[in-house]
């Protein structure tokens, strides 16, 4: 696979490959999702897990060729990875509108997908990948570090110091896991079947330590916690042995969780029992009997989890369709254990304050800390914001295009949109910078196993939301709209919107950027409302009486 070059420089005299900086744009985040400081796996155009930015070799390079060519008054449509085609349309429209991996609800199932899949008519885009978003390791740590903040606040006065975190899974999204720990003083043991990745966490400092042994991972664990000082551990095992072996020998926890790749059993979460790359023999040569395997690996793996929870451990899934799973294995109890996102994240969507991440469209990592330091002067007593940025300064490593994620409130969503409109137009920042996010905000996700689980209302599984929220970001004239399902939690479960602004400083894109921010955010605590959070009531009613008559 061949990816033209992203040169840099003033943003006077950047070589351009397209017509204007919101096409330019488009076509540098699509690049990234697939450079080989980004992807998992770019030659098979896998940008993390199993999500793909792109159909194939001959799709990437027609997307490609006619983002070079199109015009401000067009808008190139892509299916499932695929270029549709060009259409007419005006300024303000979208330059580049998105659907993925979207089936009629009764097809909407993993065979189906696989069967559409191999006839090359769909892919799984996961949540950042097919929309072109993805930034790297950093957007998942950042979103980790918020809930494990607000677990600390709740549980520990503040800090996970002395704390010892259990989890498992040190791939593109778990790798985030022990870094979090970290960052809010705690000590964690995180399991991994995969040695090769336990190496390579290791020796990108995302662990301090690595080993074989759980005895060995205990003893360290102990000596940090009695110290009070932040320690992680990589521990090569499988997840279900190393669980059951614990609660086996009474050892207790503070906190246990889970990313491994639970969402697709078949493509990514590994059986107990057998030596790995026999695991991957049987996974392609008998997936049935690989099902069968992962399934019962699942079960004593979420039992364990169930006796850590019994015995006073905050248990809790991060959102990869664990309890799900575990439920169809035969345990049903499963669905007794809380969601990250009911116990830690509800409260911050109800409240405005969602995630959004800036990309550096120059390659200049100066762009990204002349916002950092803008941020830390002005929200200096944001504890949590300026928390994350001290840290993130300090440990995240750039992958590709220089970007920084965070939560945001209202008014530093708004204060960072006119900070860049400024600082592009006037020359402070080299060129312009993208404004996208995650999937994870507001009305941008119907998941019923995740972002939108126990809805007083019930309205868990109303998927209008992010096709509202898609239909919105077009109207107000988002740069990139996309549409997907499947994300996080597997085909068949969920519903998502995304949507990336291209900030290039004049006052019609400026316009149309703040409408999009803004509009979202209202629309996803409005959603909140809706479903009867008196939180995201007061919140609206507080906009409201801010906003000028």
């Amino acid at each position: 696979m061949q990816l033209p070059s992203l040169t840099t420089g003033l943003h006077t005299n950047i070589p351009m490959h397209c017509l204007g900086w919101p096409q330019e744009g488009i076509y540098r985040l699509l690049l990234n999702s697939l450079s080989l400081d980004v992807a998992e796996n770019p030659c098979e155009f896998v940008v993390y897990g199993n999500g793909k930015a792109v159909r194939d070799e001959q799709a990437l390079q027609d997307l490609l060729r006619l983002l070079a060519s199109l015009r401000e008054d067009e808008t190139l449509l892509v299916q499932s990875g695929q270029p549709v085609g060009v259409f007419p349309t005006h300024p303000a429209a979208p330059r580049v509108v998105l659907s993925t991996a979207m089936l009629v609800p009764h097809w909407s199932n993993w065979p189906q997908f696989r069967a559409l899949e191999q006839k090359h008519l769909t892919l799984f885009g996961q949540s950042t990948a097919s929309s072109w978003a993805y930034i790297g390791a950093q957007g998942i740590l950042q979103a980790t570090f918020e809930t494990l903040w607000q677990l600390a606040n709740q549980h520990f006065q503040g800090t996970l110091s002395g704390r010892l975190v259990l989890t498992s899974g040190l791939g593109g999204m778990g790798c985030a896991q022990p870094l979090a720990v970290e960052m809010n003083g705690g000590v964690a043991i995180v399991v991994e079947v995969d040695p090769d990745k336990v190496r390579r966490r290791l020796e990108t400092n995302h662990i301090h330590a690595a080993t074989e042994d759980v005895q060995v991972a205990l003893q360290l664990a102990k000596e940090a916690m009695a110290q009070g000082q932040p320690r992680t551990i990589g521990l090569v095992g499988n997840v279900a042995d190393v669980y059951e072996a614990m609660v086996h020998e009474g050892i207790q926890p503070d906190i246990v969780t889970d990313q491994t790749s639970a969402h697709d059993l078949l493509g990514g979460y590994v059986p107990a029992g057998m030596p790995l790359a026999e695991s991957r023999s049987l996974r392609v040569h008998n997936p049935q009997a690989y099902l069968a395997a992962a399934r019962e690996t699942i079960r004593r793996h979420v039992k364990a989890m169930l006796q850590m929870a019994a015995a006073g451990a905050i248990v809790f899934e991060y959102g990869n369709h664990l309890r799900g799973q575990a439920a169809q294995a035969g345990v049903p109890e499963a669905a007794h254990l809380p969601s990250f996102v009911t116990l830690f994240a509800r409260d911050l969507l109800c409240a405005g304050i969602t995630p959004l991440r800036w990309v550096a469209l120059s390659g200049d990592v100066g762009d990204i800390y002349r916002v950092d330091r803008w941020l830390l002067d002005r929200y200096g007593d944001d504890e949590r914001l300026i928390t994350w940025l001290q840290w993130a300064q300090e440990r995240v490593h750039f992958q590709g295009l220089p970007a920084r994620s965070a939560w945001l409130t209202r008014e530093e969503q708004a204060d960072l949109l006119d900070f860049v409109v400024l600082g592009v137009r006037e020359g402070r920042l080299r060129a312009p910078l993208a404004i996208t996010r995650d999937h994870f905000a507001g009305a941008t996700m119907a998941s019923p196993h995740r972002e939108t689980e126990a809805m007083p209302d019930g309205s868990d599984a109303i998927a209008d939301w992010p096709v509202l929220n898609a239909l919105l970001t077009t109207a107000t004239g988002a740069t990139l709209v996309s549409l997907q399902q499947g994300g996080g939690v597997g085909i068949g479960y969920s519903m998502h919107a995304g949507m990336t602004v291209v900030v290039d400083g004049t006052p019609e894109n400026a316009k149309r950027a703040k409408q999009t921010l803004q509009g979202e955010l209202r629309l996803g605590v409005t959603r909140y409302a809706q479903a009867g959070y008196s939180v995201a009531k007061t919140t609206l009613a507080e906009w409201q009486r801010g906003e000028p008559t």
